[in-house]
């Protein structure tokens, strides 16, 4: 692809070489187009062609910004979310200095715009992170909300000290087609100021209008349209976002004799049902109030509804099979339930409602396990080992790996404390760790880490557990010779209890780590926005032209222990009665786990038969048409997986010695938008 870039502006005094995509006879238009579908690393690359296409890609680089405030994964598989243009913020920092390196990154944007008038007025859409610098938020606001023209979108501010700017901001007052509601403070239970809901108002009579498309709200549009802000027509929103809290506002604010008449009682008396296309509601609660329940069962009204997302709510059987049975017009569906505070699997019968009803669902994000129970699974006081698929993999990955490593003695599959668990579910570890990044949308939105971790920690941290667990049981090797120190309750002694794993499966070597690179998102998988790298530019490059743009990362991973504790880890590591956990063996876990699943992404296949992205568990999955079947595959770690689910759509679906077909003739990888 560079090579290309680089080769297109001698392509005039070079009639012999065929072989290069004639880049320079494209019109804008269509160069544009081709720019939007590259990868922010190879738009970096356009930009350094030649003037014209510095200034289209620049055009595409900031048109969308994300400011996150901690590291975002990349795939390995695919191309995804490519028209976000993000900060790079190394993985595994603890969040205080991940988010002092956002915030220095942001302080770089901000002179970005301010000397390169053409990138501030290039954005049209930013997603700001509450936990950003404040005063940062509020300069690069004022610079967007008065030099921005092409400026429609502000998500996720959440400053109500920033109302003023959005509001009397010379573009945002005009264009903005984006209200957000910002709450009184970040967390419900402190007191609301005293000056919150007058300056609410006032930013309500500024900013409500027919212009308005996308809204978020942080108290019920009930009470804000009778009391705050008398609603003359319905708003005709596209997309309505709810946070469901439980501020305590002066009451005064909400007197009978302040209502609007006549009083609007429903839902659908602010909302024009006809419009409204995607619905957020996100519970900061661990139970329904009776105004919340009476807020679902009036959304049912709401049939043409496309994008619906249950953030954190309690799972209320009857309310939601009865919601999802008007909501044939559904494509996309994301549902987070809790109870006391833990995530919960969906109920088998409110699942069966979107099985029957919502059969046009592209996007699912869910928790389901009602049929497949999990590979590890407590019952009493004993881990029960569940494996479903016997392909030559996961076979390995149970023999070698989990009977071999995890589960080594026959006492290790008796629970003698809850701290057991870390060392002997790693599937449970995976979730609880995030592993796998969070994404609102992984097709759309970039998949931030939720916490400091990748996969190199991820690896020392079970194998810190193992050593924990083991140094627990008295099973670690004696620090002078290689035999068992006292296993309990075991016959065990002697030499060496190391596992060798030089066994080849499907022509990998699972000896060693992978030789392709598993874990370089650090340094290459997101833009980095810095004045301070910028070197030089072609000869084709206009003085005044001070792009900002750089694929450098600011810095490395800084140590987090002492050689001393180095030292002593690979020693407990080499006091272990097998071999340690390795990256690979967590990448055959995890492509084991998927393969676990087969039935469950059976239903799914079958049952909805124009889904492309499925959330499943956490495990985001993307379907890939292999020999004319729609197959579904891993969008983080993939590395060189094997499917497990072709011939689902043949008579012998359900033949359990049938073989996993891994066509590498077919393309796979996918780009989304």
């Amino acid at each position: 692809m560079r090579s290309m870039f680089n080769n297109s502006s001698n392509i005039h005094n070079d009639n012999t070489t065929q072989q290069n995509f004639p880049l320079h006879k494209l019109p804008d238009e269509l160069l544009f187009e081709v720019i939007s579908h590259l990868p922010q690393p190879d738009r970096l690359t356009m930009t350094l062609v030649n003037n014209r296409c510095y200034k289209l890609a620049t055009k595409l680089i900031y048109r969308r910004i994300y400011l996150n405030d901690s590291n975002v994964v990349r795939s390995d598989f695919m191309n995804i979310t490519i028209n976000w243009t993000l900060l790079v913020i190394p993985s595994f920092l603890e969040e205080q200095e991940s988010r002092e390196i956002a915030n220095q990154k942001l302080k770089l944007l901000i002179r970005t715009f301010m000397d390169n008038g053409n990138t501030l007025e290039s954005v049209q859409w930013i997603r700001i992170n509450w936990d950003l610098d404040e005063i940062l938020q509020k300069n690069i606001l004022k610079l967007l909300c008065n030099g921005g023209i092409s400026l429609q979108r502000l998500e996720n501010v959440t400053d109500p000290t920033c109302n003023d700017i959005i509001a009397n901001g010379i573009i945002s007052s005009k264009n903005l087609t984006s209200m957000d509601m910002a709450p009184p403070h970040s967390l419900p239970e402190l007191d609301v100021p005293i000056d919150y809901i007058p300056n609410l108002i006032n930013y309500l009579d500024r900013r409500i209008s027919t212009n308005l498309s996308h809204m978020t709200l942080f108290i019920d549009p009930i009470k804000l349209f009778n009391y705050l802000y008398h609603l003359d027509e319905k708003l005709t929103i596209v997309d309505l976002k709810l946070h469901w809290r439980r501020e305590f506002y002066p009451s005064a604010y909400f007197d009978e004799s302040k209502v609007r008449t006549p009083k609007l009682k429903k839902l659908n008396e602010i909302f024009d049902v006809r419009t409204l296309k995607t619905l957020t509601i996100i519970s900061w609660n661990e139970s329904l109030i009776s105004r919340e329940i009476e807020m679902m069962k009036e959304f049912k009204e709401f049939i043409y509804l496309e994008d619906l997302s249950l953030i954190s709510i309690k799972q209320d059987i009857s309310i939601l099979i009865d919601l999802f049975n008007h909501l044939g017009n559904l494509k996309r569906l994301k549902m987070d339930f809790l109870e006391d505070y833990i995530p919960e699997t969906t109920n088998p019968q409110i699942f069966l409602s979107i099985l029957i009803t919502c059969k046009k669902l592209e996007f699912i994000d869910i928790r389901f396990e009602g049929i497949d129970l999990p590979i590890v699974n407590l019952v009493g006081e004993k881990f029960e080992i569940s494996q479903k698929c016997s392909c030559s993999k996961c076979n390995f990955t149970f023999n070698e790996i989990l009977r071999k490593k995890i589960f080594l003695f026959p006492i290790d599959y008796y629970l003698s404390d809850i701290q057991d668990i870390p060392a002997k579910d790693i599937f449970k570890m995976m979730r609880y760790l995030s592993l796998l990044p969070y994404s609102k949308a992984c097709d759309s939105y970039p998949s931030v880490r939720t916490q400091p971790m990748n996969l190199d920690a991820f690896v020392k941290k079970m194998n810190e557990s193992l050593i924990n667990y083991r140094s627990k049981r008295k099973q670690l090797l004696a620090a002078d010779k290689n035999k068992i120190v006292n296993v309990e309750n075991d016959s065990v002694s002697g030499a060496n209890f190391t596992t060798s794993t030089s066994t080849n499966v499907d022509g990998i070597d699972l000896d060693d780590d992978f030789d392709i690179d598993m874990d370089n998102d650090d340094e290459i998988n997101n833009i980095e926005l810095d004045i301070d790298n910028i070197l030089g530019r072609g000869s084709n490059q206009q003085e005044d032209d001070t792009a900002t743009i750089t694929t450098n990362a600011i810095g490395g991973l800084p140590g987090t222990t002492q050689n001393t504790d180095a030292i002593t880890y690979k020693q407990n590591l080499s006091r272990l009665p097998h071999k340690p956990l390795t990256k690979n063996d967590v990448i055959l876990l995890y492509h084991t786990l998927i393969h676990h699943f087969k039935s469950t992404y059976y239903t799914f296949l079958k049952g909805f038969p124009k889904l492309r992205f499925l959330m499943l568990n956490d495990i985001p999955t993307i379907t890939i048409e292999e020999n004319g079947e729609r197959i579904l595959h891993p969008v983080f770690y993939h590395y060189g997986y094997g499917s497990n689910l072709h011939g689902w759509t043949k008579q012998n679906l359900f033949n359990k010695n049938s073989k996993s077909n891994d066509n590498d003739t077919v393309t796979k990888r996918a780009t989304v938008i």
